[in-house]
C-alpha cells in the first residue's frame, strides 16, 4: 500500500507518458453486451467480480478537494452502471477486494483495518484495527479470512480472522519482514504467502497456519496465484527477480522460471498475475503505469508465450488493476483517463 506522495508520482508518471499512447496496439474487443467503459473513481486500487460474472467490486480512491475517501462500488457488469457504493474510509490506502463464497459480503483492507461489507444494505458493519495489511485470502468455507502484515520491527506474519467471532484469533510469523500475496490452494487446507525471502508454504489445517516451507529455489515474491482448478501455482518475482514468473509445484515446493520479461535485475513492470479457471491460461501485466500497457498470455500446458493472445491498446493511460471474469474469456480492468479512472470489460 502505497503513500499518497507515492500515488502522486504515479499520477504524474502517468501523464508524462500519455503522448505515448499514439503508439498502442489496436483496442481490444468490447466486454460483454458492449457496455461503455465505466467511471469508477479517481484512482482504483482493486477489483472483485461475482461467481455469475453480473457484478465488478472496485475498490477506488476519490479526489474531494484536500481528501481522498476510499469508495467501494459496485458495478452491473451488463449495464455498465454503478448501482451501488460503500464508504470504506475517509483517508488512507486500501487495497483489492475479496468476496465471501456465498457472494454476500465483500472484505477489504482499507486505512490500516479490515473491512467487512454487507452488500445487501451497502453498510459496513464491522472493521477491525490491523497494523500494516498487506493482502487477504479467504476461506472456501467463509469462515476464516487470511491477512499477510509487513513486519516493522520484526518477521512479517499471518493473520487469521475469524468471521463469527470477528476478531483475529491466530498469528504465524514468516521468515522475512517484507510480506505481500496470499493465495489458497488444496481446497483452502494450503496457503503460498509471497516475501521476501521467497513463498513460504502454510498448512491451514489447523486453528493457528504452521510453516511447511519456503519453496526453492525462488527469489523474492511480490505476488502469488492459484488456478481455482486447484492444480497451478504461480509467482512473480521481485528485487532481483523483477520481471521473472515462476510455476510452483505444490508436491515437492519447488519452482521453476517460466517465463522472463527483459532478464534478471530488468526493468520490466509486471504485476497482477492471474490464472483461468481452467488452469489453461496464464495473464501478467506489464508496464500498468504507461498507456501501452499490456496484459501478456501464456500457455500453462506448454510454459510459452502466447503473443497473438495478447491483449493491448485500452484506450487507458495505464492499468492499475485487473480481475478475470468467471467465464474465464472475459478480463475487467480498471485505469485512469486524464483525471478519472474506468473500470473496462475486454472479452478474448
Amino acid at each position: 500500500m502505497n503513500s499518497l506522495t507515492a500515488k502522486t508520482r504515479w499520477a504524474i508518471a502517468l501523464a508524462a507518458s500519455a503522448a505515448l499512447l499514439c503508439c498502442a496496439a489496436p483496442a481490444v474487443a468490447a466486454g460483454p453486451a458492449g457496455a461503455a467503459d465505466t467511471a469508477v473513481g479517481w484512482r482504483v486500487s482493486g477489483i472483485a467480480v461475482s461467481a455469475d460474472g453480473n457484478h465488478a467490486y472496485v475498490v477506488a480512491q476519490d479526489h474531494v478537494g484536500s481528501g481522498h475517501p476510499n469508495l467501494l462500488r459496485t458495478v452491473d457488469t451488463r449495464t455498465g452502471a454503478v448501482v451501488a457504493q460503500t464508504l470504506l474510509s475517509q483517508d488512507g490506502t486500501a487495497g483489492r477486494p475479496a468476496l465471501s463464497p456465498d457472494g454476500n459480503r465483500v472484505y477489504v483492507l482499507a486505512a490500516d483495518q479490515l473491512l467487512t461489507v454487507d452488500l445487501a444494505t451497502g453498510s459496513v458493519p464491522f472493521r477491525t484495527p490491523v497494523d500494516g495489511p498487506r493482502a487477504l485470502a479467504v476461506s472456501a468455507d467463509g469462515s476464516r479470512v487470511f491477512v499477510t502484515q509487513q513486519g516493522t520491527s520484526g518477521p512479517g506474519r499471518v493473520l487469521v480472522y475469524d468471521t463469527f467471532a470477528r476478531s483475529f484469533t491466530g498469528a504465524v510469523t514468516l521468515g522475512d519482514p517484507d510480506v505481500d500475496g496470499i493465495a489458497l490452494h488444496n481446497g483452502g487446507a494450503d496457503a503460498y504467502v509471497a516475501t521476501g525471502a521467497g513463498v513460504v508454504h502454510l498448512d491451514l489445517t489447523s486453528p493457528v497456519p504452521t510453516v511447511t516451507r519456503t519453496v526453492r529455489p525462488l527469489a523474492a515474491a511480490t505476488e502469488v496465484t492459484a488456478s481455482r482448478e486447484g492444480t497451478r501455482l504461480y509467482a512473480l518475482g521481485s528485487r532481483s527477480a523483477q520481471g521473472s514468473g515462476y510455476e510452483l509445484d505444490p508436491f515437492t515446493d519447488t519452482s521453476r522460471t517460466v517465463f522472463t520479461l527483459g532478464g534478471p535485475a530488468s526493468s520490466a513492470d509486471t504485476h497482477l498475475v492471474s490464472v483461468t479457471p481452467d488452469g489453461s491460461r496464464l495473464f501478467v501485466l506489464k508496464d500498468g503505469w504507461k498507456p501501452s500497457a499490456t496484459v501478456l498470455a501464456y500457455d500453462t500446458a506448454t510454459n510459452t508465450a502466447l503473443p497473438a493472445a495478447d491483449l493491448t491498446g485500452f484506450g487507458l493511460d495505464g492499468v492499475g488493476a485487473t480481475a478475470l471474469g468467471p467465464d474465464g474469456h472475459t478480463l475487467y480492468l480498471a485505469g485512469p483517463r486524464g483525471e478519472t479512472s474506468y473500470l473496462k470489460a475486454v472479452a478474448f
